[in-house]
């Protein structure tokens, strides 16, 4: 669905593999510059200083540059997809028989929600060519870094999503008590209403008291793990550099390197909530589009009349909702309705009034039975043609194609 911007699909690629190298190079620089500073002349201290500051500086301007590259045309690319998606999503939705509305799943809530909500190696090999020793040591401990830092900020997302969800039971009843307040106060339910609420606050506050212990264990445990690892990496490293084996600069640059990258890849682990979230989300869009709508209104084979008279019949009806399948509405139920002539409909509520107008419109298909307009079956007519000559007035509005 992306393919009509595939130049900015590459452009922003492009940024993203050059930004992407910016950290290794800049690990590789800082640990060269620690080194400068157990040189024993000034003058080549003064020296190599002005060079890693020019190059700071450089990486500097150049991530600028790179970052807008890679996020304007990343960003073109999502906002041209989620235009493109929203226009099909929602001339789908629009086919889609009222039945489909029906469902819990369907509202409008939820619809609109759904209209609203997928360089590393160089740093490594960098690292491995200055100080192999050095560098076996730390990639020892590196998957305990990147489960330490992956730990700690999954730990915090989830802690903000889990008290999010826990607040929606509270937020719906609030929302649902000020759009009904005049009904709340007439029959003076104020303080049941606020009882309500303040139960529906405990689970949140129990969930955050449950989600604040086990992020402060986590949390302690990834500081943990990262603090005894800069110990071992030194010792080991001026041990190496008592034995002759490593010199301070390839020390500093080597744990530059290997480290910030670990950090970079545990900051890349993170993204796999998103990916979830993402693969849902085009799960849930494709649903709708490949879906075939039950009652098609723009049917090629149907009928357009040039004019309907206005005789219905519905002949031996069986009908059910679809959200209520269970509950029959109409068991075998007949009616004439002769065109020119005032009929009213008179029953009880849930007597099937508002159905057999449902029926006569062709919002539902009967499960048995046949409805006719003028002698002739309502599946047979071209539905958009055939509901420009209905007029309907009901008590709640309704928006269909």
């Amino acid at each position: 669905m992306n393919a009509p911007e595939w130049k900015e699909a590459l452009f922003g690629s492009v940024g993203a593999v050059l930004f992407g190298a910016v950290q290794p190079v800049y690990a590789f620089s800082m640990g060269s510059m620690v080194s400068v500073y157990f040189l024993m002349d000034h003058d080549e201290i003064k020296h190599k200083t002005m060079v890693y500051g020019l190059c700071f500086a450089g990486l500097g301007v150049f991530s600028v540059l790179i970052n807008i590259i890679q996020h304007y045309y990343f960003a073109a690319m999502g906002e041209h997809l989620m235009k493109r998606v929203r226009e099909r999503m929602l001339s789908k939705i629009l086919t889609f028989e009222v039945g489909w509305f029906d469902q819990d799943e369907n509202s409008s809530g939820a619809i609109c929600s759904r209209l609203a909500k997928d360089a590393m190696t160089i740093a490594w090999t960098m690292g491995l060519v200055i100080a192999w020793r050095l560098a076996l040591v730390i990639i020892a401990v590196q998957p305990l870094i990147i489960i330490g830092f992956y730990c700690r900020r999954v730990l915090l997302q989830n802690m903000s999503q889990k008290a999010m969800k826990s607040l929606d039971e509270s937020s719906k009843l609030a929302a649902e008590a000020v759009s009904n307040l005049r009904t709340i106060t007439s029959f003076s339910s104020q303080a049941r209403i606020l009882k309500m609420f303040h139960e529906t606050l405990k689970a949140p506050m129990r969930e955050g008291v449950r989600q604040a212990w086990y992020a402060g264990i986590g949390l302690g445990f990834s500081q943990s793990i990262m603090t005894c690892n800069l110990a071992l990496n030194f010792w080991f490293g001026g041990k190496l550099i008592s034995d002759g084996h490593l010199t301070s600069k390839a020390l500093f640059q080597t744990y530059m390197i290997l480290v910030s990258t670990g950090r970079v890849i545990a900051d890349a682990g993170t993204m796999t909530n998103d990916l979830a979230k993402g693969s849902d989300a085009v799960r849930s869009v494709f649903t709708i589009l490949d879906r075939n709508t039950l009652i098609e209104p723009d049917d090629s084979d149907g009928k357009k009349p040039e004019i309907i008279t206005g005789n219905v019949e519905l002949r031996n009806v069986y009908f059910a909702y679809p959200a209520r399948p269970d509950i029959m509405i109409f068991n075998g139920f007949s009616i004439k309705i002769e065109a020119g002539k005032s009929t009213a409909l008179v029953g009880q509520s849930g007597s099937g009034k508002s159905t057999i107008i449902g029926l006569i419109e062709r919002f539902y298909d009967p499960m048995k039975g046949v409805v006719k307009i003028d002698g002739r079956d309502i599946k047979s007519y071209h539905l958009r043609t055939l509901r420009k000559y209905f007029a309907l007035v009901s008590q709640e509005p309704t928006l269909f194609a």
